[in-house]
């Protein structure tokens, strides 16, 4: 492990939220008659009161980017497109001024698991490309946004302050017809660096996730195909199959429609909805997958275009938590 704050090493995700208990004072002791009424009444009252309220959403749907929006600032240089394809395909054409980075520049391994990559190769990286701190940075990707959000989660932990993804990918922006070029942008390089802590509220542990089974105060989504949830799918280097006890299944893809743009926010909602992740003011959601990819994904959707403020992404995901032995596992090992 390097000096830098990577996930598995950092503290705890934020403060420990206190799950709902239900008050049974007085149980023992059995009312007079007269005192019934005032006692189920007072009771009726207390568990009103104590129940716990449906999160207040708070969406920022200006994190995904229209083409039309991003299109109009073109000649806005403070507003940096990002490419996160290949370098043959930004080669083959690409949005005019957007810079080429590897997507895994946001990466590196700890054995076999895939981490966050420290804050100073994050901050090396964006300096190379000519980006600063100021700038408005807007990711895009030809896969679902599955990098473009990844890189989002990455600078939302490090403390960049405006990174945002174009909605419906380079798909959607070749569909529209919008200009494409195969010139690449001079931009001077800069000594990038972030300031401050890392933001580890939207960061998972190992031990974090471990403690969240059977915590009511957590939900722990699932990201992952149907067929790895079951454990039918085993990915290596995982070498157990099977999910996180009491996780609940919704690929990431369902939030993408066939245009490659995310779905509606009433339909997004709906959609989490259906598959029971549906936060309560105490509750903060965990999301994994396989690599903590596919779970940036899920985050962006439940924080941003859902509007959900208790969101985290368990990194390590199941290369970590599958590639042990002492986890508990439903629907693999047991």
């Amino acid at each position: 492990m390097t000096s830098f704050w990577t996930p598995r090493a950092g503290v705890l995700v934020g403060a420990a939220f206190l799950a709902a208990t239900a008050i049974a004072c007085g149980a023992e002791a059995k009312p007079a008659a007269g005192d019934a009424p005032k006692a189920a009444s007072t009771a009726a009252a207390t568990a009103t009161a104590a129940k716990p309220a449906a999160a207040a959403l708070k969406p920022n749907p200006d994190r995904a980017v229209s083409v039309d929006w991003l299109a109009g600032k073109l000649s806005d240089p403070a507003v940096v497109p990002v490419d996160l394809r290949t370098k043959e395909k930004y080669d083959a054409g690409h949005i005019p001024g957007a810079v080429l980075l590897a997507s895994a520049a946001f990466n590196q391994k700890t054995g076999d698991v895939t981490d966050l990559a420290p804050a100073a190769q994050v901050a090396e990286a964006l300096g190379k490309i000519g980006v600063k701190p100021t700038d408005t940075i807007v990711f895009y990707d030809d896969g679902g946004s599955l990098s473009a959000t990844r890189a989002v989660w990455s600078l939302d932990v490090y403390g960049h302050k405006d990174s945002r993804v174009l909605n419906g990918t380079w798909t959607s922006w070749d569909a529209a017809k919008k200009p494409v070029t195969k010139d690449v942008p001079t931009r001077a390089a800069t000594q990038y660096a972030f300031s401050g802590a890392p933001n580890s509220s939207i960061v998972v542990t190992m031990d974090q996730m471990v403690k969240a089974v059977g915590d009511p105060s957590k939900i722990v989504c699932d990201s992952r195909t149907a067929d790895e949830y079951t454990g039918r799918d085993l990915r290596a280097p995982a070498k157990n199959g099977g999910h996180v006890p009491g996780s609940l299944n919704l690929a990431y893809s369902d939030a993408v429609a066939k245009s490659g743009e995310f779905l509606s926010v009433e339909e997004l909602k709906k959609l989490y909805d259906n598959a029971g992740i549906k936060a309560q003011d105490n509750q903060t959601i965990f999301t994994y997958c396989q690599s903590g990819v596919r779970a940036a994904h899920a985050w962006f959707v439940l924080k941003y275009l859902i509007g959900y403020e208790k969101v985290a992404v368990y990194d390590g995901s199941w290369e970590e938590y599958g590639g042990r032995s002492d986890t508990k596992i439903e629907g693999g090992r047991s």
